[in-house]
């Protein structure tokens, strides 16, 4: 399952003020999945949940799609509503929010590590838009641009609600102030959308420190104004750091094009339960019981 129809790159940046890069992502053309997570906590903790997140979503996926189990033992209840692929998506995210809640959890250094993430997997015939917290993923189509991705903010919220404005949201101390990120409980719920792909679809997937300082109408704008993704890239962090660049700032592109017949790939059983996923990364990071 290698979907040539797609072109990606993506691009992390500390930005001018921080000292180091919570941030974390990855792309892989090669299952067509992409992933952006914003982590917090701190050095040595933040970085470790937007780690263990982008890490284990595309280990999980990977295995899943690559085997030849018809029934996948997903982590957690199937979405009926949802297709598949859509359904291993979510299962990845659970997975990875349980693995860092119970390594917060355990080590007092580490409470309050979390992380925000944004997942885009892109098959021939279908594309699933996934998320937790504030990283964002656009769809540039058509000469406009959606948000495939929700909040979970505060502010979000209260606009949502119609208590505030949208110039007190822009000016709210709270601003970033999370109602649902990776680690902060038990469980979580991922906003996820479905849909069918088109010729010259463009995604965008970013954390905040892009959307802090470049609007939508200016995303949608460079996206179309650039046919590489690594320049597109470039030039969003570029304008980012002229802006400030008060936070680590990281953007995925993924380009459509050459949309073939529809294809997909059978799933996977999920190798191991939540004690051995802790126990490899609580080697990984250095964590010790």
């Amino acid at each position: 399952m290698a979907p040539a129809f797609a072109k990606s790159a993506g691009l992390t940046d500390v930005g001018l003020k921080r000292e180091g890069n919570e941030d974390a992502f990855s792309v892989d053309d090669s299952l067509g999945l992409y992933v952006v997570a914003d982590g917090m906590g701190g050095h040595l903790a933040g970085e470790v949940a937007s780690g263990i997140a982008v890490d284990l979503i595309n280990e999980s996926f990977r295995r899943w799609i690559q085997s030849a189990e018809n029934e996948p033992a997903l982590f957690g209840p199937a979405d009926p509503s949802l297709s598949r692929i859509g359904n291993f998506i979510l299962s990845g995210i659970r997975l990875a929010n349980r693995v860092i809640h119970e390594l917060a959890e355990e080590h007092e250094q580490h409470h309050g590590m979390g992380t925000t993430v944004s997942v885009l997997a892109v098959l021939p015939h279908l594309v699933i838009s996934a998320n937790v917290g504030d990283s964002r993923i656009y769809l540039i189509r058509d000469g406009q641009i959606e948000r495939l991705s929700k909040d979970h903010t505060f502010i979000a919220e209260q606009l949502e609600m119609g208590s505030m404005t949208y110039e007190e949201a822009d000016n709210s101390p709270l601003k970033h102030v999370l109602t649902r990120n990776l680690g902060s409980a038990k469980d979580v719920d991922a906003e996820i959308f479905e849909i069918i792909p088109r010729e010259n679809d463009r995604y965008i997937l970013c954390s905040d420190g892009l959307t802090d300082l470049v609007s939508d109408d200016e995303i949608q704008e460079m996206a179309e104004g650039e046919d590489n993704p690594q320049s597109l890239c470039r030039h969003f962090v570029d304008v980012a750091l002229s802006r400030g660049g008060h936070d680590n700032t990281t953007v995925v592109t993924v380009f459509l094009s050459g949309l073939g017949r529809s294809g997909g790939g059978p799933g996977h059983q999920i190798g191991g339960v939540v004690a051995d996923v802790l126990a490899r990364f609580r080697r990984l990071f250095g964590f010790h019981s």
